[in-house]
């Protein structure tokens, strides 16, 4: 049974395969958008503004996949304002601070030109050590400087991200506000025409009082046409019914014999 139920599932394969790309092909493709054409019109209305509702309340899903990226991004960029923050004014802090320590370097070294590095002294140590050591703390400095820089940037980045997320989240709030009114106004003109259908004369809805409504206009029409039939039948002159002598009297008797 399974070989012979895999045999028919291959010989309708090969013959999509086949028939794909003729003219055949495309007419079935037509042929199914049809049936599916014709399926959705067979969907009552209450039930395609019912599932329209269902999927309009799916996008509180969208939102709040949004929000909480939004939500993160907002917290990201307050983080790396506070640290860019942070670091920006370390850095600036320290650069003034190793230009006074270079600048008491070079007044240092020349107010004793002719003298030694290692016995010109800055702040009690020697030229030759203070330079070394601000050489140290200006790599340090290049150290944090990189680092601001790499924040600042990172900083950028997710600003950029957090502007894109918010356009995104005020849109598809905005839509969606926008899909539920449109909802309401397609259902409120739905419910409009119903009330017509119900007050109009003769109904073309398919609803239990329109069948009653057009099973009474059938009845009058009928009714109507069995009452011109009866004008036009023929009428039968009856010979009035003769009296009895006794309810004449003798001259009305001899009346027909005339004088």
């Amino acid at each position: 049974m399974f070989k012979k139920l895999l045999l028919v599932g291959v010989i309708a394969a090969a013959g999509v395969f086949v028939l794909k790309g003729t003219k055949f092909f495309g007419y079935a493709k037509q042929e199914v958008v049809s049936w599916k054409d014709w399926a959705d019109d067979q969907v009552p209305v209450e039930k395609k503004i019912a599932q329209m509702r269902k999927e309009v309340v799916g996008l509180d899903g969208d939102l709040e996949k949004v929000k909480t990226e939004l939500a993160t991004s907002i917290v990201k960029v307050r983080e790396l304002t506070a640290q860019s923050a942070d670091q920006r004014a370390i850095v600036t802090s320290d650069q003034k601070q190793l230009q006074a320590r270079g600048d008491a370097i070079r007044d240092a070294l020349a107010a004793k030109p002719e003298a030694d590095g290692k016995t010109v002294k800055v702040n009690a140590i020697s030229a030759t050590e203070a330079k070394e050591r601000l050489a140290r703390d200006v790599n340090v400095w290049k150290s944090r400087k990189t680092h601001l820089d790499a924040l600042e940037q990172s900083l950028a980045h997710h600003e950029r991200i957090k502007a894109t997320l918010e356009q995104q989240f005020d849109s598809l709030r905005t839509q969606k506000e926008d899909l539920k009114a449109q909802i309401d106004a397609v259902e409120a003109e739905y419910k409009a025409l119903q009330l017509q259908q119900i007050e109009s004369k003769y109904q073309t809805d398919d609803t239990r009082l329109a069948r009653i409504k057009e099973n009474l206009r059938s009845m009058r029409t009928k009714l109507d046409v069995e009452k011109e039939k009866l004008k036009l039948t023929p009428k039968v002159h009856e010979a009035p019914a003769s009296t009895t002598g006794a309810e004449q009297s003798v001259e009305e008797i001899l009346a027909p014999l005339g004088k």
